[in-house]
């Protein structure tokens, strides 16, 4: 294993120092959870995305990177390092997931501001066969 490859497998099975314990997703938590994070295609679409988000004064939001909060959905225990880097060669490549599979992707976490009111919203840019986002996570609206 290089240097690389080992540190993009600490990256993805340990995520960010910001890491979060899975939590219970709300029913409406779209793009408020790591578990509901909003589908785009690499960095600039989660960049096009959060520069389309309107907060509830009609003004447009502003964010800014907090990193990111480890994997969508939590990684079995049992998983190989043969797995664990077959993962993390897909992830790398932008492949697209097959229905039915389980979503492993990094996801990051960006802190949108709304004036004083700030909100995390959570982006998973591994999804580059994904249509482009036309929801806003609640409180928001989104300019299509």
């Amino acid at each position: 294993m290089n240097l690389r490859t080992a540190a993009l497998t600490l990256l993805f099975v340990t995520g960010a120092a910001g890491a979060e314990a899975p939590a219970k997703v709300a029913a409406d938590s779209y793009g408020l959870s790591k578990e509901q994070a909003v589908e785009v295609c690499k960095p600039r679409g989660e960049h096009e995305y959060l520069a389309r988000l309107v907060c509830p004064d009609s003004e447009h939001a502003t964010f800014e990177r907090s990193g990111n909060f480890g994997e969508r959905t939590p990684l079995p225990d049992d998983l190989s390092d043969d797995a664990t880097n077959r993962l993390i060669e897909d992830m790398m490549g932008y492949k697209a997931l097959q229905p039915g599979e389980a979503d492993y992707h990094i996801v990051d976490g960006y802190e949108v501001a709304c004036g004083e009111t700030r909100i995390r919203v959570y982006l998973d840019m591994y999804h580059c066969d994904a249509p482009r986002p036309t929801r806003a996570p609640a409180g928001f609206s989104i300019i299509n």
